[in-house]
């Protein structure tokens, strides 16, 4: 277990405050300031337990939120950019090229088409940055085709 001792500025103290009085965040964000003000060092800190006890949370997520203002401070609570999911860049385009392929003759020596091969043509072809096989078979299986 790591301790992780955090000491908050007047200005961070009085932010967390504010959030808290107004309510005008997020249930977590509220949840979250709760337990960093009862973890300042200076105002006299709570233990782990104490706090999951008292805020209904286990000591693991106390810790998790010690730990992330630790080392992000109050940009813990920006909004996190969303990853853009791998399936959400399969448009017609590349369905339409993989349709293609599988049509078309296979590499010399193979007598058919693998699916790491089909995916590692459509990147080659430069029509998609990069594909799994697995994404190259959900796309087939979503066309009713496949290679045997």
């Amino acid at each position: 277990m790591t301790l992780y001792r955090l000491t908050l500025s007047q200005q961070e103290r009085d932010t967390l405050t504010d959030w808290l009085s107004k309510g005008s965040r997020k249930a977590k964000d509220i949840q979250k300031a709760y337990v960093l003000l009862a973890s300042d060092e200076t105002t006299g800190r709570e233990s782990e337990t104490e706090l999951a006890a008292h805020y209904k949370l286990s000591t693991k997520s106390v810790e998790r939120i010690r730990k992330a203002f630790c080392e992000q401070g109050m940009a813990m609570f920006d909004k996190k950019q969303r990853k853009t999911r791998s399936d959400k860049k399969i448009d017609g385009k590349v369905e339409a090229h993989l349709l293609a392929l599988v049509c078309s003759e296979p590499p010399q020596g193979q007598s058919k088409w693998k699916l790491q091969m089909l995916a590692d043509k459509l990147v080659e072809l430069q029509v998609i940055d990069s594909i799994s096989h697995t994404s190259v078979a959900g796309i087939l299986k979503k066309m009713r085709l496949s290679l045997g």
